[in-house]
């Protein structure tokens, strides 16, 4: 069953992530969409405790009038391609990557290249990546920071 259209944030399972979800739910006001928070754990990480940090966010998540979906799977960015094709997302935000990078954010643009992704920095600066269709002439490189 496909959403008309949603915002997606793919959170890491840290309490900080709480900036992403208000991010995501700033867009999905201002574009009457759904909001979707997805949140892809390492199977490893099945057998450590995590709940804390789990439940934090859901409730971040159901505060702000959105479920949050858990799995625990190696290939992130997959899952979320996946999530995001079902849920009809038409914009995504994550966190900003640190070092070392794991290449999510670069493999799931790749996977959906027509989806815009944010990036939310710790200081709730958003760095947004446009499809190459959406980007002005006047936007050179494909980051392009956007004020809110």
């Amino acid at each position: 069953m496909k959403a008309k259209s949603a915002v997606m944030v793919c959170v890491t399972g840290q309490r900080d992530c709480d900036r992403l979800i208000r991010a995501g739910r700033r867009m999905a006001d201002g574009s009457e969409c759904a909001l979707h928070v997805l949140c892809v754990l390492p199977a490893v990480l099945c057998t450590r405790p995590c709940g804390e940090e789990l439940e934090y966010l859901r409730q971040t998540a159901k505060d702000a009038g959105a479920e949050m979906t858990v799995y625990f799977q190696d290939n992130a960015p997959v899952v979320a391609a996946s999530f995001a094709r079902r849920i009809g997302a038409k914009h995504i935000y994550t966190g900003m990557a640190e070092a070392p990078m794991n290449g999510f954010v670069e493999v799931l643009h790749k996977l959906l290249p027509k989806t815009p992704i944010s990036m939310v920095g710790r200081d709730e600066t958003i760095y947004t990546i446009w499809p190459e269709e959406a980007r002005k002439p006047s936007q050179p490189a494909k980051l392009a920071a956007v004020l809110d």
